[in-house]
């Protein structure tokens, strides 16, 4: 089953790339329906029939490599979260606007592919090939398709992820040197980490790379122009999942290779995650472009996860799984959305316009739920993932949590705000009469994230039990030899 979930987007990746010949139409339809696979194939099956799905095939035998993939429960939540945004994304795209559109849909399939290898990669040379791979589409969907300065958007964030990972091959080849082998689960078992002199710097060379990809504070300075330059379907994509590659490379790597080093590093790492929030909301505050003001909200949040991840503690960790999911879906949203008012109003400024709730009452609605669920209100789905967050770092630090807790209130500020201004406020300007308001087909793109936004948030538990296990063998592998 997983090599049919990790082949099939590759092999229509390939049929879409060599079908220019064919009508627009069927080639969005082929593509649509083909990123549908994975997503029918996770939930057909169901997570007890995944767990423990592996591929093992020798690869590079003088190095004793193998393509080696494994789904486990930590992977499982964010292959979920692949085959929901990579459909949305394509079915955010304009096909109006779309030059070349079989190439648009080969990227977004190859991106897919490479995801799904990328988060259940078991060596660690298979980790960095996808992790470097997953740049090759993402650059071209920015570069091709992005706003009026995406090529210099598009470079930075090239130079960017670039600079962030070079080293990591070199901290590779030092773990191979020192234990013989790439597989994560037989370095993590061996303790290699602490044999090594030279570990703390392996380390930080992998939490460097993370941190650039997710974002974490300060490594942020190819968010803010990659985000707003890339068209609609590209933000999604940057925002709801290269993102989660950051974090899950911290939980995979930095949790189970090096414990002790993420122990240690927990405060230097908690301060500038706690900074990242404080940072992005107060720049989100600041914008009077929405989005970018969206841009650095999701900043902001991803940084809130981070913080989850470096509180040594189960209930934290639990939150940042359940929050890097939820924020995935919520960001899409969010972004989706904005395209869509973006696409009536012919600007993203927040200024000219004021009161549109009277010409656009279904998107006003529809963009206050997904402004809720990010400002995490009750009932909503980043409601459960914060407050597991806060509730494991209140045990540990009350009043960092206290601090932790006020970002929350700052995002009520900035996001009602914009949602005031924007739709509620007195017309300023009124639309021309022929603006319509979104149809049936948009309202059926943004169902199925506005049903998980309230399935979550009412009933959280079916999405705790596959994340439970996750944390809890995090836990086993971050403790001694004799846990193992």
């Amino acid at each position: 089953m997983l090599f049919t979930l990790f082949i099939v987007p590759l092999i229509a990746s390939i049929i879409a790339f060599i079908s220019s010949s064919l009508p627009r139409r069927a080639t969005r339809y082929f593509a649509i329906a083909a990123s549908l696979i994975p997503l029918i194939m996770l939930v057909a099956y169901g997570p007890g029939q995944w767990l423990n799905q592996t591929i093992q095939i020798p690869w590079l035998s003088p190095l004793a490599i193998d393509f080696h993939l494994k789904v486990d429960s930590l992977s499982l939540a964010f292959l979920y979260l692949t085959a929901i945004i990579i459909p949305i994304s394509l079915l955010a795209a304009r096909k109006e606007e779309l030059y070349s559109p079989n190439i648009f849909y080969a990227f977004v399939l190859l991106l897919q592919c490479l995801l799904i290898g990328f988060f259940t990669a078991q060596n660690l040379i298979l980790f960095v090939v996808f992790w470097e791979s997953m740049l090759f589409p993402l650059y071209f969907i920015m570069i091709l398709w992005g706003k009026s300065k995406r090529r210099e958007a598009a470079l930075q964030f090239l130079v960017y992820m670039i600079a962030g990972s070079a080293l990591m091959v070199a901290g590779v080849l030092a773990l191979y040197l020192a234990a013989g082998t790439f597989d994560i689960d037989t370095l993590a078992k061996m303790g290699v980490a602490k044999q090594l002199p030279y570990a703390p710097w392996i380390f930080a060379i992998f939490a460097l790379a993370f941190s650039v990809k997710t974002p974490l504070f300060p490594f942020h300075g190819w968010l803010p122009s990659t985000y707003y330059e890339a068209s609609t379907a590209g933000t999604i994509l940057l925002s709801a999942l290269l993102s989660k590659a950051g974090i899950f490379g911290f939980f995979r790597i930095g949790i189970n290779i090096f414990p002790d080093m993420m122990r240690a590093s927990s405060p230097i790492l908690l301060g500038l995650a706690i900074a990242g929030v404080l940072y992005g909301g107060m720049a989100a505050w600041m914008q009077r472009d929405y989005k970018r003001l969206i841009a650095f909200s999701s900043f902001s949040h991803v940084n809130f996860i981070l913080a989850g991840i470096f509180v040594w503690n189960q209930s934290a960790h639990e939150g940042a799984i359940l929050q890097a999911f939820n924020h995935g879906i919520t960001i899409a949203g969010i972004f989706l959305v904005a395209g869509w008012l973006e696409e009536r109003i012919g600007t993203t400024s927040i200024s000219p316009y004021s009161g549109l709730a009277k010409y656009l009452p279904q998107l006003c609605w529809l963009t206050m739920i997904f402004v809720l669920s990010s400002v995490a209100l009750p009932g909503t789905n980043s409601f459960i993932g914060e407050l597991l967050i806060l509730f494991g770092l209140f045990g540990l630090h009350p009043w960092l949590a206290s601090v932790l807790g006020l970002t929350v209130i700052l995002s009520v500020v900035y996001m009602l705000r914009w949602m005031q201004h924007v739709f509620f406020e007195e017309p300023h300007l009124e639309l021309e009469t022929q603006t319509e308001d979104i149809k049936l087909r948009e309202l059926a793109i943004a169902f199925p994230l506005v049903a998980l936004i309230f399935w979550i948030g009412l009933y959280p538990q079916p999405m705790l039990n596959q994340i439970v296990p996750a944390v809890e063998q995090e836990q086993v592998m971050a403790n001694g030899g004799e846990n193992r």
